[in-house]
């Protein structure tokens, strides 16, 4: 089978590559593993006439792209019934296996005084220290960062542009840098303060727990998102059985608690957690309930929709191009 953005490294694929490969069949991920979600897209259009990659992670805010240019093969796996109606596509076209929420991943050897805010960003002096995980308009998790700001202003999910002028402000003080927040960067210092999912910092956190540098996850009081992540098969797959074979074993009760391993918040969370089957271990690794309540879903499509289209029309002009 072919899997297409799906990272070892991001909530726990190791060790879902791992053993669905050991169950059933040999997984090829390594060739695009780090591709955002604009270009896993890219890959199913081109397979029409070049067939490759069998299934794909999107971000939620690209379920109706997919769906309106004909890319992906509808499949309800066995537990399609435990997912909030929400947070999947009534025909099957994608579902949710898990979500993240936004957060401040800071790398407290050099930031003393930790933001817990995005309007602490602004009043600290954090110069070229504040990254966001990649291109807003390509890459689900920047996107979120700069939706999350938006909220922080408002209080509100109506409109990006907040956002947008947030980190126009942020540049113009000096503290933006355009060095992406990756494990990387985050780890040699050249993005002190990284605005990502929670459970990509609290992975990069754990591992480097017994060395440097030291990290904090915080999730922001003023401005969190919730970004879901959707399984897609291909509708052009080479081997469409395994991709669905892959939906069912990432929707089992083990496949969910890998996630939750690789501290991704498991869409069928509630109905594990009735069942008595979330290991206290798992659950006490995550930051409190507390720091969660604030946080937002976006589960209107149109409005994600919009503010893609704000990023695409803006952020060069307004952000970048300063």
């Amino acid at each position: 089978m072919q899997a297409v953005g799906i990272p070892p490294e991001w909530a726990d694929y190791a060790d879902i590559l791992k053993n669905y490969a050991s169950q059933y069949v040999p997984v090829d991920y390594k060739a695009d593993a780090e591709y955002s979600s604009a270009q896993e897209i890219q890959v199913f259009k081109q397979s029409k006439n070049h067939p490759y990659g069998d299934i794909g992670d999107v971000g939620f805010s690209f379920g109706p792209t997919v769906i309106k240019q004909g890319l992906v093969s509808p499949y309800k796996h066995a537990h399609w019934d435990d997912i909030p109606d929400e947070l999947k596509d009534p025909k099957g076209n994608w579902c949710t296996e898990y979500w993240g929420a936004q957060s401040f991943v800071v790398n407290t050897d050099i930031v003393k005084n930790p933001p817990t805010s995005f309007k602490d960003l602004l009043n600290n002096n954090y110069k070229n220290m504040v990254g966001i995980d990649g291109d807003p308009r390509q890459a689900t998790d920047a996107l979120y960062a700069v939706y999350s700001a938006a909220l922080a202003q408002t209080g509100n999910l109506d409109s990006i542009q907040p956002g947008i002028d947030f980190f126009a402000q942020l540049k113009k003080k000096g503290n933006f840098t355009p060095a992406r927040s990756s494990e990387a960067n985050i780890v040699k210092g050249e993005v002190a303060i990284g605005i990502m999912w929670d459970y990509l910092g609290l992975g990069f956190r754990d591992k480097y727990a017994s060395s440097h540098p030291n990290l904090k996850v915080i999730i922001p009081s003023d401005g969190s998102i919730a970004g879901p992540y959707i399984s897609i098969i291909n509708k052009y797959a080479p081997h469409p059985y395994a991709a669905r074979l892959w939906n069912e074993y990432i929707f089992s009760d083990e496949g969910q608690l890998f996630y939750l391993k690789g501290y991704a918040h498991p869409a069928r969370y509630q109905k594990l957690q009735a069942a008595g089957k979330i290991p206290a271990d798992l659950a006490a690794k995550l930051p409190s309930a507390d720091e969660y309540k604030n946080v937002k879903f976006v589960s209107d499509t149109t409005k994600l929709s919009a503010a893609t289209q704000a990023l695409s029309q803006n952020w060069q002009s307004q952000v970048l191009g300063q």
